[in-house]
């Protein structure tokens, strides 16, 4: 191919930025050894049974993030092109998450009822403040805690909503919002990328003669019910869709700069996320038990 008929260069994208970044941690969070042994039916039911009781703490610390998140977006109050406005889309896009993860839950309750697994700890499960005994410590997952940790900072990284009036008003950030939507696409994304990887290894599992669903360790509920739920086309164009909205947004921060201003307003934008995008892929990375 001629340099004349080269295809030009691909748009820069903030989440594939983000993505083609932290590599090695990022497979540690989505192709896990817990994973591995799900796909291929080894993974017994009293590890399954610790996870989907974590996940489910995860589950009610993502709720409450979201509501704070919810809470902070500015809704453009002029009504043309209100509703292709990036805060709309994100909202509508938070509104959904939140159906969708209360349903998760159900499904949990109802796949554990089935199978004869476990949703909350082994272990008595102590009032908030007594939460330090050495089997609860052991129960919960390392990940958890820093999912919890970054789900109740959240507000941190977003605008004060109220002002007084003699107060000097500061001026918004640009895409205010960024961090937290960052947050919910990255988790959502290396979701939907674990399961799908655990997807591919249980096809190659029964395509080699492994180990049948209704022999597998667990009875079969993570390759009959967990990985076609979290791997399905439907929850990859849940998760794209977020993604595609910070692109957009991103874009047209950056549309019409060139130089040293686009590349200054840039590197602030990064500056903002990465040391999120690291601290999100190591909690990641840390929510799977040991197998």
């Amino acid at each position: 191919m001629t340099a004349s008929s080269a295809a030009p260069p691909e748009p820069w994208s903030l989440t594939k930025h983000l993505l083609s970044t932290q590599k090695d941690l990022y497979a540690s969070a989505t192709q896990h050894p817990f994973l591995l042994a799900g796909a291929e039916g080894r993974l017994p039911k009293d590890l399954l049974t610790r996870w989907l009781a974590n996940d489910r703490l995860y589950i009610h610390s993502y709720i409450r993030a979201a509501a704070t998140l919810l809470a902070s977006i500015d809704l453009p109050t002029e009504l043309p092109g209100c509703q292709d406005a990036a805060e709309t889309q994100l909202a509508d896009w938070l509104v959904e998450a939140l159906v969708g993860i209360r349903k998760e839950e159900r499904f949990f309750i109802d796949v554990a009822s089935r199978y004869g697994l476990g949703i909350e700890f082994a272990v008595p499960f102590p009032p908030a403040a007594a939460r330090h005994t050495a089997a609860f410590d052991t129960a919960l997952l390392p990940g958890l805690a820093l999912m919890q940790g970054i789900f109740s900072t959240m507000h941190l990284s977003l605008p004060a909503m109220t002002t007084t009036l003699a107060a000097t008003p500061t001026p918004a950030p640009i895409l205010p919002w960024l961090e937290g939507a960052l947050t919910f696409w990255g988790t959502e994304r290396c979701y939907l990328d674990a399961w799908s990887w655990a997807r591919d290894k249980a096809a190659e599992s029964s395509a080699g003669g492994g180990a049948v669903e209704n022999e597998d360790a667990d009875g079969g509920a993570l390759r009959k019910e967990f990985i076609p739920n979290w791997s399905s086309p439907e929850f990859a164009k849940f998760v794209d869709r977020l993604g595609k909205l910070i692109d957009n947004a991103v874009d047209g921060v950056l549309a019409g700069k060139e130089g040293e201003e686009l590349e200054s307003t840039k590197a602030a934008l990064l500056g903002r996320v990465e040391p999120k995008w690291r601290t999100l892929l190591e909690a990641e990375s840390q929510f799977w038990p040991d197998v």
